[in-house]
């Protein structure tokens, strides 16, 4: 009988590392998956930064090129 409980005592410790285990490499999944989630926001908002900026001095190019056609006219 002593056999018998070591045995059952033996698998179920072996399933519980297994279960924690898998938690482990599913914790560590998400993290990788958030880190590259927050990564592509960082970069989206970069590319929406330096839209903006492309666009403003595009603005300001137009409008001094406007005062300069009016200065001359």
């Amino acid at each position: 009988m002593s056999s018998e409980w070591m045995k059952v005592m033996l698998e179920e410790i072996s399933r519980k590392k297994a279960e924690a285990e898998q938690a482990r490499m599913e914790e560590q999944a998400r993290a990788e998956e958030q880190a590259r989630a927050d990564e592509r926001a960082r970069a989206d908002e970069r590319a929406r930064a330096d839209e903006r900026a492309r666009l403003e001095e595009q603005a300001r190019v137009e409008q001094q090129r406007r005062r300069d056609d009016s200065a001359q006219g």
